[in-house]
């Protein structure tokens, strides 16, 4: 029973996969894009329900799967931001195959599924792997030349952290004996932590530093961003981000909460904390720098996953439940505003041809809505009130000060500030292409009305927009039941 959300994804995959080739078989053509939407959006509603439904589970801490209340409502979270990337779709003719490229997208799905709720070492890496495959078929599934060279390097990238994973994981599992990361615990509450600990640590961190694109390991993601269909990625810059920063939650906070050191201005000690308060730092530098001089929409997007990855580091360093909470709070805020900006983006691309800041000049005369829309995306991940993502923002760089401040030193200060003037940079931007949109007028060749949109590109970017507002106005809808969930989870710090 505590597979069955997983269950219902893989047989809708499988399900898919036979209606694309009876339907290939009989009519010499592949499946259409609206039915292959429309059954892999069935399966991941269905899945939704099985998970509303699933009673609590009464297993050990030793068992492959967990359901405790964090793993419910990011496997949720997950399903969400999984059927808004199904909703979206490509930004060109680029999918030959639409039952293949969704049925791969459900398998994705069930990989990130399954890496969001388990604590066993073994099981964490052939989930991950299982989602990483799938999205590295996604990416060059359009089978253009820059999607293959976006795909290829993706898997490459993708190999290396992998291993690195892979061997972090062995060598804390030679340290601690056990395969859990209650295991772990016990064996670092034991005694000194172990050489073999730190450096199996180390390379989990390179591992899971790919997975979020946190600088310097995020060199695959403007290709990927820039040449993978739209759709693909949305899934890898939202929903795939989340479950990487869950699983780096539970790696920091079950298995080496009592190494993390201290990042603390004029109080640093050793361990995990001041290493990833420099990844943090390497991060939002990087990532803001480098998107201002960015001439497509979606590879700025990708440096801005750099840039955010490095906000969400800010609130890990500070170990605390209050400032993971709000974290994770962020990452699903984040997550909706990008995919939203990636649906808008992808709008333009198929009716102008690029992606270029220019192709949104005059956005506001074609398409209002879609205008209204990108101006809540954008103003959101910049931080603007009163959108969500003023409030994830206010909520990690306040927790992450209370909780550092504690022991009366100035605590995580120089980091916040520098995340909040890496925060003012941004905005120049991301208001550089609300400027093409609302003040730029489009050539005149160019200035008439969109065609009508599918309606799935519609709820692709009306929801998502619309969920930024509501929880931006109303955050302890989902603020709440988050902080409670990672207390229940990962127990009082």
């Amino acid at each position: 029973m505590q597979l069955l959300p997983e269950a219902v994804l893989v047989i809708t995959a499988l399900v898919l996969l036979a209606a694309a080739v009876a339907v290939e078989s009989k009519c010499g053509k592949a499946i259409s894009s609206s039915a292959a939407i429309g059954i892999a959006a069935l399966g991941v509603v269905a899945a939704s329900l099985a998970l509303f439904f699933m009673p609590a589970p009464t297993g050990s801490v030793t068992s492959l799967i967990v359901l405790d209340p964090l793993a419910r409502i990011f496997k949720a979270v997950v399903l969400g931001l999984g059927l808004l990337a199904i909703f979206l779709p490509p930004a060109r003719r680029e999918i030959a195959q639409p039952g293949e490229f969704y049925a791969l997208m459900l398998f994705a799905l069930t990989g990130l599924l399954l890496t969001t709720g388990t604590n066993h070492l073994l099981f964490l890496f052939v989930a991950l792997e299982l989602a990483s495959l799938s999205l590295y078929l996604l990416a060059g599934f359009s089978r253009t030349a820059r999607a293959a060279e976006a795909s290829l390097k993706y898997f490459l990238f993708g190999g290396v952290s992998a291993a690195f994973l892979l061997f972090g994981l062995s060598l804390i599992y030679g340290f601690s004996h056990s395969a859990t990361l209650q295991g772990v615990a016990v064996a670092l509450a034991a005694g000194p932590p172990s050489p073999l600990a730190i450096a199996g640590l180390v390379m989990v961190v390179v591992g899971l530093g790919f997975k979020l694109a946190a600088a310097p390991f995020h060199y695959w993601a403007p290709d990927v961003y820039q040449g993978a269909p739209a759709t693909s990625v949305a899934l890898v810059a939202a929903a795939s981000k989340a479950v990487g920063l869950v699983v780096l939650v539970r790696f920091l906070m079950i298995g080496f909460h009592s190494v993390s050191g201290s990042a603390d201005w004029g109080g640093m000690l050793a361990g995990w904390s001041p290493w990833l308060a420099v990844l943090a730092a390497v991060s939002m530098v990087f990532g803001n720098v480098l998107a201002l001089a960015q001439t497509s929409v979606r590879r700025l997007l990708a440096y801005s996953a750099v840039a955010n990855t490095g906000y969400l580091m800010v609130a890990l360093s500070a170990n605390g439940v209050s400032a993971a909470g709000a974290a994770l709070f962020y990452v699903v805020v984040y997550g909706l505003a990008t995919l939203g900006a990636l649906a808008v983006t992808a709008a333009v691309e198929r009716e102008r041809g690029n992606d270029s800041p220019a192709a949104f000049a005059g956005l506001i005369h074609r398409s209002p809505w879609q205008a209204v829309a990108l101006l809540v995306f954008l103003t959101s991940l910049a931080g603007i009130p009163p959108l969500a993502g003023f409030v994830g923002k206010f909520a990690m760089f306040s927790a992450a000060m209370a909780e550092s401040t504690k022991s009366g030193t100035p605590g995580l200060t120089w980091l916040v500030g520098l995340a909040a003037i890496m925060s003012a940079i941004s905005l120049y931007y991301y208001l550089s292409v609300l400027k093409q949109a609302f003040v730029k007028e489009a050539p005149e060749a160019d200035a008439v009305a969109d065609s009508t949109a599918p309606l799935s590109h519609l709820l692709a970017i009306g929801l998502p927009a619309v969920a930024l507002v509501v929880l931006g106005l109303f955050p302890a809808l989902l603020l709440d039941p988050i902080a409670r969930a990672v207390v229940e989870s990962l127990g009082p710090r």
